[in-house]
């Protein structure tokens, strides 16, 4: 698997994302998703992910919810994590290219943050230094 560096930042995560709609959450993880470097066409990432969203729920657990699509709005994989209310977890992902690779990072982060430690430290953490360095060593 790429280095989680390649994919998500600190930048690109927020300990304390704004609650709202399901449509507001989308639209500041995708502001947040900009700082992956990785972002043509934010706006159609946006749309991708909506319409993803209204094909079927993402939403994987009580407390993790992980909207996704292919979009051409980026150049390649990359994510954005936002807390809730210190309780529930929203992870953006984004793709361009739906190879063998992508399908498997995709499933191992999926797999990674719904763990319950990983989730139950991460809902815990004060920031997002400090939520990026329990994804990095989940996934170590």
């Amino acid at each position: 698997m790429s280095q989680i560096y390649e994919w998500i930042t600190k930048d690109s995560i927020s300990a304390d994302l704004e609650a709202g709609s399901k449509e507001k959450i989308i639209e500041n993880l995708v502001k947040l998703l900009k700082n992956t470097k990785r972002v043509i066409d934010s706006s159609l990432v946006e749309t991708d992910i909506l319409q993803r969203e209204n094909v079927a729920s993402t939403q994987i657990s009580p407390q993790l919810t992980v909207p996704h699509a292919h979009t051409e709005g980026v150049s390649d994989f990359c994510v954005s994590l936002g807390i809730v209310n210190k309780k529930e977890i929203f992870m953006l992902i984004a793709w361009n290219n739906m190879g063998y690779k992508n399908l498997k990072t995709l499933a191992k982060l999926i797999e990674c943050v719904n763990d319950d430690l990983v989730k139950s430290a991460i809902l815990s953490a004060k920031d997002s230094g400090e939520i990026y360095d329990i994804i990095t060593d989940a996934l170590s």
